[in-house]
């Protein structure tokens, strides 16, 4: 299939609209609240510094919400979807971003804090020190990024449902279906995550000798979605590729 996949999408709403500015505003705001989540302007040099040792953890949320608001503005640009379920499921989005802020902040703030030992700390967070804690911060961390991905299903699944409605070429149905069953994939990928969080204290007694690796256990999880995106990718282009010549 010649061409990047996405580009078998028609833009079929080249404006924004209050909508999709209401959204954008959200999404910069959230990325607004990883910024100064130190709690302040920087008064001094030394504390310039510092707060500089946290740009790690800023640049990851930033790469993640970005990717959040991306995946938004494809849909709204290629669906051209604004009814009342589509609004519902974007304002729903948008509120659970605004929570997930914190806890996407709150874990990759502490794994740069464990792997530099301290140097890619601002300070503006203190390390977990009991299994407990770092379970919660998994269990909410995953709850939000499980929630984020339903809301993402629901959101295709309507363009799919509407497919006639607002002329989905076979090819973008194609496409609409491959992204169904990544965000599917990537809320299991989380539910499977809080799983292992919540074995987190049984783990520990069970294999001490693992040392450290088992804490970032529920994390790696994540990580297996790179394997299952390009699944999907490369089952995408098998059947845009099999479609009859003048009907993709």
């Amino acid at each position: 299939m010649p061409g990047p996949l996405h580009d078998v999408m028609r833009i079929r709403r080249p404006q924004p609209t209050r909508l999709e500015g209401f959204v954008d505003a959200s999404f910069a705001f959230a990325v607004t609240l990883v910024v100064i989540s130190i709690g302040h302007v920087p008064a001094s040099v030394e504390e310039m510094l510092t707060a500089l040792h946290g740009v790690p953890t800023f640049a990851v949320c930033f790469l993640l919400i970005s990717r959040i608001w991306l995946s938004h503005r494809e849909w709204s640009r290629c669906y051209d979807l604004e009814d009342s379920t589509g609004v519902s499921l974007s304002l729903l989005l948008v509120f659970i971003v605004l929570f997930y802020v914190y806890p996407l902040r709150m874990l990759f703030a502490q794994m740069f804090l464990g792997f530099s030992g301290g140097g890619l700390s601002d300070g503006s967070v203190k390390q977990l020190v009991t299994v407990e804690e770092l379970r919660a911060a998994y269990l909410v961390f995953g709850l939000g990024f499980a929630a984020i991905s339903t809301v993402f299903v629901l959101l295709f699944r309507h363009a799919l449902h509407h497919a006639d409605a607002i002329g989905l070429a076979r090819a973008e149905r194609a496409y609409t279906r491959m992204k169904i069953g990544i965000w599917i994939t990537q809320a299991a990928l989380a539910l499977a995550s809080i799983a292992l969080a919540c074995c987190l204290p049984a783990l520990v007694l069970a294999a001490p000798g693992l040392g450290a690796g088992i804490f970032a256990a529920p994390g790696l999880v994540y990580a297996t979605n790179i394997f299952f995106g390009r699944m999907w990718r490369a089952r995408c282009r098998r059947t845009i590729a099999a479609l009859p010549t003048g009907q993709a």
